[in-house]
């Protein structure tokens, strides 16, 4: 019988729980890319009603201001920036009207997703609109909305430790290392681990980021057979455990809990000033309770 290699033997799998919790979470993802834009769209609606009522009334008598006609006139230009904004938010909805389930999941051959869309609907993320597809109500966009923090702050304290240099103690630059070949390696999943996070959500969170969940052209069948996230728990289940990170030298024996922690407090330490530097932030550091939020309560 082939012996189970340390990480398998230490890790717990995924649970059944964080399993409908992440294929509602996937497909809210997915969902949104439509639902955004159909928002959007309304508001611009809502907006060009607004607009269109100030042009009338700015139209109304035959003598105007100079003054009066600047405004018409910037009422006008508002007007036209304002449809050519919504046809803008058209060309878009067009082209991922893919993202949006029927309700007659059979017409697509998703049948397998509507256990997941009815825990949806029952929790109140999603409901059937009045052209029979599923579309996010209020509380889905505020579940997508934590999700998108979760995203943020997961980049902001674990991509650091997506290649670490064990040999010279140092984190890559993107921006100038190669992140190719045995230099690096990823101590995310060790990481997640020491601070008591589950790695599973990290790891997800990582993929989400990255887009890399929906490269898969069968993944909404993936999903709903519940194969998905099999991939999911290998990649974790693979990676360096913190026993493994121990080292003699000739010192003695060095902990891998003793490794895990001084490289956890220097990346901490370089993530802030990254961040700090990064102009696409606000400065501010989020919250690594964020990571831990779970949609199930």
């Amino acid at each position: 019988m082939e012996q189970e290699s340390p990480n398998h033997a230490q890790r717990p799998p995924l649970d059944e729980a964080s399993r409908i919790e992440l294929r509602m979470l996937l497909l809210l993802e997915w969902m949104m890319g439509y639902d955004q834009l159909h928002l959007e769209k309304k508001n611009l609606e809502n907006t060009l009603r607004e607009l269109e009522e100030q042009v009338t009334s700015l139209k109304k008598g035959f003598f105007k201001s100079a003054e009066e006609e600047d405004e018409l006139h910037d009422a006008k230009n508002d007007l036209h920036e304002a449809e050519r904004a919504r046809d803008a938010v058209d060309r878009e909805m067009d082209e991922v009207r893919s993202r949006r389930f029927h309700l007659s999941l059979a017409t697509n051959d998703e049948e397998q997703l509507e256990p997941t869309l009815k825990e949806m609907e029952k929790r109140g993320w999603v409901e059937v609109g009045e052209d029979d597809f599923y579309i996010s109500t209020e509380k889905g966009r505020e579940v997508y909305e934590r999700l998108a923090e979760q995203q943020g702050s997961y980049v902001s304290h674990f991509d650091i430790f997506a290649y670490v240099d064990l040999e010279e103690g140092s984190f890559a630059d993107p921006q100038t290392d190669l992140l190719e070949g045995d230099r690096w390696s990823d101590l995310r999943v060790a990481v997640a681990e020491y601070k008591g996070v589950d790695p599973y959500r990290v790891v997800f969170l990582s993929l989400l980021a990255e887009g890399v969940w929906f490269e898969n052209p069968d993944w909404r069948f993936d999903l709903g057979m519940g194969t998905l996230f099999d991939e999911l728990e290998s990649l974790v289940m693979d990676q360096l455990t913190i026993e493994e990170l121990g080292y003699e030298d000739d010192q003695g024996l060095v902990e891998g809990e003793e490794v895990i922690a001084d490289i956890t407090e220097q990346g901490t330490v370089l993530a802030r000033e990254r961040h700090v530097k990064d102009e696409r932030t606000d400065g501010g550091w989020p919250g690594e309770e964020l990571i831990t939020y779970t949609y199930l309560n």
